[in-house]
C-alpha cells in the first residue's frame, strides 16, 4: 500500500460523508474541494483500499462497483432499480447467522470464517414512485 497522501485522505472523507458512493460520486465530491484530482486516482486508491481490506468493495452486477468504509461485518439491501445501497445492522439473529454457517459447513465441509450476504429488490422509494415499471 502507497503512503498516506492528500488524495486518499479526501477520497477517505468523501467515502464516509457519502452513503455507498460509487468512484464517480466520490470523484464528483472530491473535485468540490481539490478540483485538479482526475477519476483515475480515485479509481487507483478506492482499488488500493479495498485490496488491502482498508475498505469494503461492494460489486454490482447491474451498475459500477460501491464503496464502504465500515468493514465491520454488516449485511447489505441493494435496490435493483435505484442502485441504492443500504446497511442492515443487526437483521438477523446471531443464531440465525449461526444456524446458516452450520448449514453451509455440513452441506460443503467448508469451515465458515466470514461471511457476505447482501438482499436485493426494490427500494421503498422506487415502489412508491412506480420507478420500476
Amino acid at each position: 500500500m502507497k503512503r498516506h497522501s492528500k488524495q486518499r485522505e479526501l477520497i477517505m472523507k468523501s467515502l464516509k460523508k457519502l452513503d455507498h458512493p460509487t468512484a464517480a460520486e466520490i470523484h464528483d465530491d472530491i473535485k468540490l474541494e481539490y478540483p485538479k484530482i482526475s477519476l483515475g486516482t480515485v479509481y487507483r486508491n478506492l482499488s488500493e483500499l479495498a485490496d488491502s481490506k482498508i475498505i469494503l468493495r461492494l460489486p454490482s452486477s447491474d451498475g459500477a462497483d460501491r464503496f464502504d468504509w465500515n468493514t465491520d461485518e454488516h449485511f447489505h439491501a441493494h435496490c435493483t432499480v435505484c442502485g441504492k445501497v443500504f446497511d442492515l445492522f443487526g437483521l438477523l439473529p446471531r443464531e440465525a447467522v449461526d444456524s446458516l454457517d452450520k448449514a453451509v459447513e455440513e452441506h460443503t465441509g467448508l469451515s465458515v470464517s466470514s461471511r457476505e450476504i447482501s438482499f436485493k429488490g426494490i427500494c421503498k422509494d422506487c415502489a412508491k414512485n412506480k420507478n420500476f415499471q
